[in-house]
């Protein structure tokens, strides 16, 4: 690995693809609380973690074009959404994660004549945000069934996974995008498959988990009859120093 820039990233909300129209990540943040349990004989402060939280703030521009920003993102709607910045646009690249509701559109025009939206995203499903790697590269069409290249993680692990998938668009059918894993690169399993999307009922998103060993490579396959299935996937490995196992 490597010192790298924020250049040529990505961007995507509920299933739509809005890299075009964010101009900037203001903040990717999971903070946690603290309880102050220092008793009277000690001499510094002694803390308990507690419960965590999650965070991704971001800027756009005024797109009002068919699914473009403005059209996604003024209405505000009180159901939970899903939010995934990709670092870059290969597999491998670093990706947060988080399943939210966004709490604000706000608009400033600025004395140059610039207009912009300040977004934010509070997560909502007792999950706090989550740091992955990006298993599509930036998003990916698979005109039908078929495997993207494999990532290797070096090792496996033992701790469980979590997939983020959003679907952006399907031109006919109905795929099933999966998650599989391999000891060799050569044999690969099913580990985490996502709902079936008909067309039609895209964009649509899903968070899933499993629980257990994960081999070293993994990579996404689709399944089903389908032409032009548009996507991204990201993946986190659980650690063994997770609060709350993988279920």
């Amino acid at each position: 690995m490597a010192k790298s820039s924020g250049i040529a990233g990505g961007f995507y909300v509920g299933g739509y693809d809005l890299s075009g129209d964010v101009g900037s990540l203001e903040n990717a943040s999971s903070p946690r609380g603290t309880q102050d349990v220092t008793g009277i004989g000690q001499s510094g402060m002694d803390r308990l973690l507690m419960l965590g939280t999650g965070e991704i703030g971001f800027r756009s521009f005024f797109n009002d074009a068919a699914l473009a920003e403005h059209i996604i993102l003024k209405t505000l709607p009180t159901t939970d959404t899903q939010v995934v910045y990709a670092k870059g646009q290969a597999i491998g690249d670093a990706c947060a994660m988080l399943v939210a509701k966004q709490i604000n559109y706000d608009p400033s025009r600025n004395a140059d004549g610039s207009l912009e939206f300040a977004v934010t995203a509070s997560s909502t499903s007792g999950v706090p945000l989550e740091w992955g790697l990006m298993l599509s590269a930036a998003d990916d069409t698979h005109s039908s069934a078929g495997s993207s290249s494999s990532l290797d993680n070096g090792a496996s692990t033992s701790s469980g996974a979590a997939g983020y998938l959003q679907i952006i668009d399907i031109n006919s059918g109905t795929p099933t995008v999966k998650i599989t894993d391999s000891t060799d690169d050569s044999s690969f399993s099913d580990l985490i498959a996502f709902t079936a999307v008909a067309n039609g009922n895209e964009p649509a998103f899903e968070r899933k988990t499993v629980s257990g060993t994960v081999n070293r490579y993994v990579k996404i396959t689709t399944t089903g009859t389908f032409s032009n299935c548009k996507f991204i996937v990201g993946f986190r490995r659980g650690e063994s120093t997770d609060d709350v196992a993988y279920s």
